[in-house]
């Protein structure tokens, strides 16, 4: 029974490790595909932002470190200052800039999204109201119809207009 896991654990490991591998060489060539796509008819941008969120922390990181190398070649105390007060605050503000400015072009572009599908939706919106009207010329077509204006009237009442448009076109008929 041991010899039984001992010999599926290692075969699970290399599975994952080879569907882990081309799914990264698969994104690794889409992301290629896509940065040199001059038709432009994707945003990529969204794709890369996690990437480009990091390669900023490190150039953000980078820097900072260069300029306190450069404080403790001009003077320890001045090394100190920046090491322990002027390069953290610096980095926790310039990672906050960067990540609200990338949150907002994330909301942008979602937004963007969102608005390609409300055109989508006012399309089917029209495609309905061109319904409404032939229901509506219908409706007035069968109120001219004798037998279906007596089965419409119940109880010696007369029936009251259904649309704006079908009484303006009544109002047509009797004039």
């Amino acid at each position: 029974m041991v010899d039984n896991n001992e010999q599926k654990t290692p075969e699970k490991i290399p599975e994952k490790f080879g569907t882990r591998m081309r799914r990264a060489f698969f994104w690794v060539v889409q992301y290629w595909r896509e940065l040199f796509n001059f038709k432009f008819d994707k945003y990529m941008i969204i794709q890369v932002l996690p990437g480009v969120y990091g390669i900023a922390l490190v150039a953000i990181a980078c820097g900072l470190i260069y300029v306190c190398v450069e404080a403790f070649m001009a003077s320890t105390w001045r090394g100190l200052f920046y090491f322990f007060f002027a390069a953290p605050l610096t980095f926790l503000v310039l990672a906050s800039v960067l990540r609200a400015l990338l949150e907002f072009y994330m909301v942008v572009f979602k937004m963007s999204e969102h608005v390609d599908e409300l055109v989508g939706l006012r399309d089917t919106v029209d495609r309905l109201s061109g319904i409404s009207d032939s229901v509506d010329e219908m409706v007035a077509v069968t109120r001219r119809i004798p037998f279906w204006r007596a089965l419409s009237v119940s109880s010696g009442k007369t029936a009251k207009p259904r649309s704006r448009k079908a009484d303006r076109e009544q109002e047509k008929q009797s004039a």
